[in-house]
Parts: C-alpha cells; structure tokens; sequence
C-alpha cells in the first residue's frame, strides 16, 4: 500500500470503525452471559455487511462468515478491529500544526475525528474566553443566585423544627386547626 490514502478511504475506515465497535460492544455484553448461545439474525447480517466492509483494511483479507456462536462473532470482531486499529497506525501520524494525529493523504492531512481533537487556535484562558466564562458565570448567579442557600436553610428549618418559643409568649398564638387556615 502507498504511504497515504484518500480522503474518502480515511472516511470511511472511521465510519466503519464506530459502527465495528459499537457492535462489537454488544456482542461482548450478550457473551459474558451466554457465550454458546446462537448469534441471532438481524447481528449475524449485520456482523457479515461490516466484516465484509474491514477487507480493504485487512490487506485484502476477507474473515469468513459470522459464526453462528456470540464468543466467535465475539472474536471475529476482535480481529476486524484489530485490522483497523492496524491500518490506522499505518497512515496516521502527530502533526504538530494541528496537535493531533491526522491521516495521512495525497495532498492534505485530516484530524482522525473519532479521536475527538481539539481544534487549533481553541486554547483555554484567552481574553475573550475568559472574558465570556465571566459573563456567564454572572447570568447563572443572577438567575440562579441564593436558591440553593434559601433551600438548604429551609431544608435546615423543617428537620429542626420551630425555632423555641421566646419566654412569657404562648406558643400556639395566631395558631389554627390546618384545614381552618383558609376559611377566616
């Protein structure tokens, strides 16, 4: 294989990576309970599109079938990722321009989105990010600003009970019968 690839390859290989491993994770956690247990339709067709899908990426390698248990299929999508991961380290590298591991391609180079990098020129501390940090920090304290506290000392007040009666006062002054309290 050449040193780069395409931008459509590199697409795709991501593409399909998200869809491998998000399959693969389920037949992982249907396995750990039952691992003889029969792979049913609709992940054995599944499983067969996306193996199919890793031969470019496996050197021209096609796997065989699904196998018709959850451990094999298991196994037979450990190695299509393993495939890709390989093929990845293959035409990825660090560039430093962009501060992160970009594909390799014919006359470019394109972040590996699935790794989720941090776009160049976004660093943390700026003026306007601070400044903006700021502002919403003072939005958030003007709508939400001492409910909290005016919860908590509710919620203080409510296990505690009445605060004591003062001396020489009655306690129970300007007290009604609940349900009467709105009828006066």
């Amino acid at each position: 294989m050449p040193a780069t690839l395409s931008q459509a390859l590199a697409e795709r290989h991501e593409a399909l990576w998200l869809k491998l491993s998000a399959l693969h994770k389920d037949v992982a956690a249907l396995a750990a309970r039952r691992p003889t247990a029969p792979v049913s339709e609709p992940i054995r067709i599944t499983a067969e599109a996306l193996l199919s899908d890793c031969a470019p990426f496996g050197g021209g390698n096609r796997l065989p079938v699904a196998a018709p248990e959850l451990a094999g299929l298991l196994v037979q999508l450990g190695q299509a990722l393993a495939w890709l991961e390989h093929f990845e380290t293959r035409f990825t590298l660090w560039d430093p321009a962009q501060k992160c591991r970009c594909w390799r391609l014919e006359k470019s180079r394109l972040p590996v989105m699935r790794l989720h990098p941090q776009p160049v020129g976004a660093e943390m501390g700026t003026k306007v990010t601070d400044e903006m940090r700021q502002r919403v920090f003072k939005r958030m304290e003007q709508l939400y600003g001492g409910q909290y506290e005016q919860g908590f000392a509710a919620g203080r007040a409510a296990r505690q009970g009445r605060p004591p009666a003062e001396p020489g006062s009655n306690p129970m002054a300007g007290e009604t019968y609940p349900r009467l309290r709105n009828l006066t």
